[in-house]
């Protein structure tokens, strides 16, 4: 039942995160809005295992793209399924910074599908903003992440007294 709990709690951070930075734009992508809310799908993968972490980014993308109503959103349900999947397997092994890399997996895809889909053009790729974007989000993020997996391991293990 906690584990239903916690997936419940982090999908619902993941769209109301969305929500609440739907007025920040996108460093990477102009017109897109800014995706700090990828944080949750990593935290799924790592504490409760790939499949919830698919399932986080999966239904919390598709949340997050109703909430919004931003294309981008609806796109990215599956990169952000597969970055929580692979969080998931660096969190079976407990190597918390290559889990938060995984959010490097997230933005690659998100990329690739929007050129894909003509969201994005090659040309924009190559501007020094966009890769500046990239970089600072993904700096962001990963940050983020490892102090977030930092504060809930404390906070897990000291329940259960193991800290």
């Amino acid at each position: 039942m906690r584990r239903w709990y916690g997936l419940f709690v982090l999908g619902l951070a993941y769209a109301g995160g969305a929500y609440l930075v739907r007025y920040i734009p996108n460093p990477m992508v102009p017109g897109a809005l800014l995706a700090l809310n990828m944080v949750f799908p990593v935290l799924a993968g790592y504490f409760y295992g790939p499949l919830s972490g698919a399932v986080v980014g999966a239904l919390g993308t598709a949340l997050a793209a109703l909430l919004r109503a931003d294309l981008y959103d609806a796109v990215a349900i599956l990169p952000h399924a597969v970055m929580g999947a692979a969080a998931g397997l660096a969190g079976d092994r407990r190597n918390d910074f290559l889990a938060a890399l995984s959010v490097l997996v997230g933005h690659l895809l998100n990329l690739l599908f929007f050129l894909r889909l003509g969201l994005m053009s090659i040309p924009s790729t190559t501007l020094g903003v966009t890769l500046l974007g990239l970089t600072t989000e993904v700096t962001i993020d990963v940050v983020a992440i490892m102090l977030l997996i930092v504060v809930l391991k404390r906070w897990l293990y000291q329940e259960k007294g193991r800290w």
